[in-house]
Formats: structure tokens, C-alpha cells, sequence
């Protein structure tokens, strides 16, 4: 393994299980001009960093290292997808982001207090889902107690999923970032006017998937010493 690939299988421990079968492939990376265009934090990003193509379990991957200010490697390990496997529902900007550098299924050493902490997943199609999943009960329970009329969520794609249950959507018609969260500790989110706490937010400074995306690249390029 090199070094970036060992540091990863270091910082997440459980992720190789003894049978997986992980290979090593030599491929180059071209980012689309329309990637370049709606994402120019998250291209320098990418552009900058050390990419090792990975088959684990023939599914195709890519890891990103980098490495940050205090001289560890850091990065994500994406999951590659095809769109057919994919809701065709997806945004446009979503799906251009998985064309070019799937989603991201673990990060490693990652800065303090970014978006990509404790997350099961970020961006990968196949996990995306509609609607609140198991939070139904809770959500239409509270607002019964608050006596207050629940939204309509039938439209949000929840992308990225954190190890505690939050959910973090965009309306498919809007593009417009929501965060479900029923535990969280974030002092960039308001609560959505009508609603009742521990239920549905804003991010104060992030409106839509294409904000989120960037919002990313600033968090660990700020802490980056490879770019």
C-alpha cells in the first residue's frame, strides 16, 4: 500500500475486512468544464491532490489525500458510481459531482468542525434517499404536541446522512439545503420559522447543494498544505 492508502486504513481501522479483495489501478482524472465551472473551490481542491484509483471488492474507487497544516495526511475515500444506478431525480449539480469524483463514502483526519465529520455518507447516489426515512413518527408526534401543521417534504433528497440519524436534504426543486437534526450542537443553523425545534433548520451562510459543496472545499483547504 502507499502512504496515503496507509494512512487512510490507519485513521478508519475497520474499514478492510481480511476477505476484501482491494487492488490498485492506474488511471489519470480529467475534470468536465461544467464540474470546473459550478464547483472552482472544489476543482483546485481535487487538481491538487494525490489520487490513488482503487477496486475494492471490483466497485470502483478513488482516494484523495492531502497533506494539512500539521503535516498528516488527510482525505476522502469516494465511492464511483454510474448514473443509471442513480434516482434520475438527483440534481443536475449533484449528478455532475458524481460523474467526476463519485461520493464521499469515509473521510479520514479530517479539520475540526467541518461538514464532513461524523457522516455515513455524503453524495452517494445509491444512498440518497426521499422523505424523513424513520424520523416520520417523531416528527409528525412533535409537531401533533406543538400543535403545529407539518411541511411538505415529499421533494427533499437527503444526501448526507451523520452517524446520529441527521439528514441533511436539498428540495429537488429548489436546490435549497435543509437540515433535519433532532440532536445537534451547530451555531450556523436557524430554526425553519413554524416548526418545531429539533425538527427541521437552515444553515445560515449555505442555501443550496452547489454552497454545500464549496462550503467543503474551503473547510479543508483552509487546512491544507499540499494546495
Amino acid at each position: 500500500m502507499n502512504k496515503d492508502l496507509n494512512a487512510f486504513a490507519e485513521d478508519i481501522s475497520w474499514f478492510f475486512q481480511e476477505n476484501d479483495k482491494v487492488e490498485i489501478e492506474e488511471r489519470t482524472l480529467e475534470l468536465s468544464n461544467e464540474f470546473k465551472n459550478i464547483f472552482p473551490k472544489l476543482t483546485k481542491l481535487i487538481e491538487c491532490s494525490r489520487k490513488t484509483f482503487l477496486r475494492i471488492n471490483n466497485v470502483e474507487h478513488i482516494l484523495f489525500a492531502w497533506t494539512d497544516i500539521d503535516d498528516e495526511i488527510f482525505g476522502w475515500l469516494n465511492k464511483i458510481e454510474g448514473l443509471e444506478n442513480v434516482s434520475d431525480k438527483l440534481s443536475a449539480e449533484h449528478k455532475i459531482l458524481l460523474q467526476n469524483i463519485g461520493g464521499i463514502q469515509e473521510s479520514f483526519n479530517q479539520p475540526e468542525d467541518s461538514l464532513t465529520n461524523n457522516q455515513n455518507f455524503m453524495f452517494i447516489g445509491t444512498e440518497c434517499s426521499f422523505g424523513i426515512g424513520s424520523w416520520n413518527e417523531y416528527y409528525k408526534e412533535t409537531c401533533e404536541e406543538e400543535n403545529i401543521k407539518p411541511i411538505d417534504y415529499s421533494n427533499l433528497i437527503c444526501f448526507v446522512e451523520e452517524a446520529n440519524g441527521n439528514m441533511t436534504f436539498y428540495d429537488s426543486k429548489t436546490n435549497k439545503i435543509i437540515l433535519f437534526a433532532s440532536d445537534h450542537c451547530f451555531d450556523d443553523i436557524t430554526p425553519i420559522i413554524g416548526q418545531p425545534e429539533y425538527t427541521f433548520y437552515s444553515y445560515d451562510k449555505i442555501n443550496t447543494f452547489t454552497e454545500y459543496v464549496e462550503q467543503i472545499a474551503k473547510e479543508w483547504a483552509e487546512e491544507n498544505a499540499s494546495c
